[in-house]
């Protein structure tokens, strides 16, 4: 949980403030997601904006899990997605730190091509509080699609359809992600599932929320470029959040984006346009000041 902060927060805007912060907490995801990655990647970054090993991840279900610890004052800062964030109104946007893409993956042997093949067929869905879960619902209720869900995390879910548990996985994460880059290597041959079809479907059913995308063959080496659907995720907050930690997470995100593509090569597209692009989410104030300091 945030700690007392120091009652002297510097607010020059071109230079890095003098804080007092002793302890703040990330809630990322679970094994084989980008999440964890991406978080410890963060935390890295920000401890040394922050000059010192404040900021501590927390490994979790993922969005669904997160947001509800924020909302219990549990965590400070958390991934979740646009879909589940714009739920509670008593949430802020640090930034969006990329778009979280739905995987639905087979094996290629399998001849499941579509999503009305996995009617009835195991198939797993992510973890209950997951964002995977609550896109993946709302996704097949959407389609008008009935599947045999499986509780299973990311890692956990890409050894279960290797094993022959599922027939299919669902996967909402940034590209590449671990656990199907994994399948890659360890699995038989795979396929992306396309959902074009229900990309404009989910999109009628909850506007303002989902976009259309490709994964594509570039990312995943070997695997056909296929049509399926994102959502923005975010790094949140409380909007009582101190608004000079605030700027200064927000201005070390941005400008180490370089650093975090390391870890994390989507992190190459984050800039000051992209990352302030949050709705329907407002950012916070503090990120907001930083943001608009950026503009010509």
């Amino acid at each position: 949980m945030l700690a007392a902060l120091g009652a002297a927060l510097a607010a020059a805007c071109d230079r890095q403030p003098d804080l007092d912060v002793s302890r703040l907490t990330l809630a990322t995801g679970p094994a084989g997601a980008t999440y964890r990655e991406s978080g410890a990647a963060l935390a890295r970054v920000w401890n040394k904006a922050l000059n010192g090993p404040v900021v501590e991840t927390l490994f979790t279900e993922a969005g669904v899990d997160n947001s509800r610890m924020l909302r219990a004052g549990e965590v400070d800062l958390i991934f979740s997605n646009v879909d589940i964030l714009r739920r509670h109104e008593e949430v802020a946007a640090l930034l969006r730190i990329f778009d979280s893409v739905v995987h639905l993956v087979s094996l290629r042997g399998s001849g499941i091509r579509s999503l009305t093949d996995l009617r009835g067929r195991p198939v797993a869905l992510g973890l209950p509080g997951s964002g995977t879960r609550f896109t993946g619902t709302r996704l097949l209720e959407a389609a008008g699609v009935e599947v045999a869900s499986r509780d299973l995390g990311q890692q956990e879910a890409a050894q279960a359809l290797v094993d022959g548990e599922v027939d299919a996985v669902m996967s909402l994460t940034a590209m590449p992600t671990p656990a199907i880059s994994w399948l890659l290597e360890y699995a038989p041959p795979i396929r992306f599932i396309d959902l074009a079809a229900e990309t404009r479907t989910l999109q009628k059913a909850h506007p303002g929320e989902y976009l259309p995308v490709t994964i594509s063959s570039t990312v995943y080496p070997g695997v056909r470029t296929t049509s399926t659907v994102a959502v923005p995720t975010l790094i949140a907050m409380s909007r009582d959040f101190p608004a000079d930690v605030a700027r200064v997470l927000a201005r070390a995100t941005v400008e180490e984006a370089d650093t975090l593509a390391r870890t994390r090569p989507e992190a190459h597209q984050i800039n000051p346009r992209t990352a302030a692009a949050t709705a329907p989410i407002a950012l916070h104030p503090g990120s907001a000041d930083w943001f608009r300091s950026q503009k010509p």
